[in-house]
């Protein structure tokens, strides 16, 4: 039949239909071939099968594996302060992208903030400041008061505690009491400062802490009129057989957050070593968690300067001294203190390099921004360098401000972008992560 229908055809075929109505003689040898063939045994079928799977697996595998894609970031967001005087400056945004190895900045001014005493502190919280910044604060160290009063011409929104948070006296034991004070941002419960004594420690009639409450206070900050602004007050009794707790950070709500507290155990011996506790909060309930104590750090996080921290997703890092550094999964449910043996290699190697004329061992500075930690430390010149560094100890690259600029490197050392900036070593800005501030006075 198939050679009669090749023969009835007396045109070359189209493409589509070639296979069958070709001519008679050429169709005539295929089908000889095919008949003439000797039928496959069943090793064969079987190998043939195998070697079909084989090409499809191998098919479906190269599907699923992802491809490798370049590292575009982190970007870290910072300020530059320029026209800098004894009694103002003006901020400008500047975006430094790590992977890529560039540093950007629009030049425009995004906030002018008055410093009349000359030794304001100035605190941000990102995202990258290039159209607005949600909070920014400055409080004076002289006057104890919240120093900005001015917003720059794109509205930025600018935020400092609602009144009777900026100083509170009697919230501590003995009486006027310095005081830590962090910010907020809840999905539920809106914009909030939170504040909670600075220490506690035994009266003169005390032999224990045993009994003595522990306060966190939250105000919300609203910026329309509905909801109204709400006060939150969390009350937990601090642990038995204890004589004095310091609060040295805290992060989110009374919700859902938690305190982070160093204490010393009551009637100890001398140079016993001090412990770290949490105290989580879960809606408006405190409960207090032991993370166990400080004598891979000299019995106490204080050294001669005081302790930095940073806060990358649930790991909470914090500085003693040159040389050390601990970490503290906040999240887990039986946090416990480690220290990143990379991490603190990189320091001990930073630390080779400090400037011979510090008077003391020199303590680097945490921040975070982008899902990567960032340690602050100068070099033999006292420039200040940023290095960028993920949870394993790698650095990322680096951040090098001088006297006249700021220069950004990749890992291996490779310059990448510059920008000019006047004593750029004092005047290079990372955002604080939670505004959190201690020992407010």
């Amino acid at each position: 039949m198939l050679l009669a229908v090749a023969l009835a055809t007396g045109a070359p075929s189209p493409a589509m239909f070639s296979a069958m109505v070709e001519d008679k003689r050429n169709l005539k040898e295929r089908l000889g071939v095919i008949m003439s063939s000797k039928k496959q045994t069943k090793c064969t079928t079987v190998v043939s099968v195998m070697s079909i799977a084989l090409i499809a697996a191998i098919g479906i595998l190269a599907g699923c594996t992802p491809k490798a894609v370049p590292i575009e970031g982190p970007d870290i967001s910072a300020l530059m302060l320029t026209n800098v005087t004894v009694s103002a400056y003006d901020a400008v945004p500047l975006t430094w992208n790590v992977g890529q190895n560039t540093l950007q900045s629009t030049g425009t001014v995004v906030l002018h903030a008055n410093n009349t005493d000359g030794e304001a502190k100035l605190c941000w919280l990102a995202p990258t400041p290039a159209t607005t910044i949600d909070v920014v604060q400055q409080w004076g160290i002289k006057d104890k008061l919240p120093l900005m009063t001015t917003k720059s011409q794109n509205g930025l929104d600018i935020y400092t505690p609602p009144v009777g948070m900026q100083y509170q006296p009697g919230m501590g034991v003995l009486g006027t009491q310095p005081f830590v004070r962090w910010y907020v941002v809840d999905a539920v419960e809106g914009e909030s400062f939170l504040t909670t004594q600075g220490s506690i420690v035994m009266s003169s009639s005390q032999k224990t802490l045993d009994g003595t409450i522990l306060t966190v206070t939250e105000k919300s900050v609203w910026q329309t009129a509905v909801p109204a602004p709400k006060t939150l007050t969390l009350r937990a009794t601090v642990p038995s057989s204890l004589a004095q707790m310091e609060i040295l950070y805290g992060s989110g709500s009374t919700r859902k957050g938690f305190v982070f507290v160093e204490a010393s155990p009551a009637n100890a011996p001398i140079n016993t070593p001090d412990s770290i506790w949490l105290l989580r909060m879960n809606s408006g309930v405190g409960s207090w968690v032991n993370c166990g104590d400080l004598s891979a750090f000299g019995g106490n996080i204080f050294s001669d300067q005081t302790s930095s921290f940073a806060h990358v997703g649930s790991l909470l890092y914090f500085t003693h001294g040159h040389s050390g550094i601990g970490c503290i999964d906040t999240a887990a449910a039986s946090p416990s203190i480690t220290s990143p043996k990379e991490i603190s290699a990189l320091l001990n190697k930073l630390y080779s390099g400090t400037p011979s004329n510090a008077e003391f061992p020199v303590q680097p500075q945490l921040a975070s921004d982008g899902g990567a930690l960032i340690i602050e430390y100068p070099d033999v010149n006292w420039n200040g360098i940023y290095y960028a560094v993920d949870a394993s100890g790698t650095v990322l690259g680096s951040l090098r401000t001088d006297k006249t600029s700021v220069t950004s490197f990749d890992a291996n050392g490779k310059q990448g972008s510059i920008l000019p900036l006047k004593d750029a070593a004092n005047n290079v800005r990372l955002p604080s992560i939670d505004l959190f501030q201690a020992v407010i006075f």
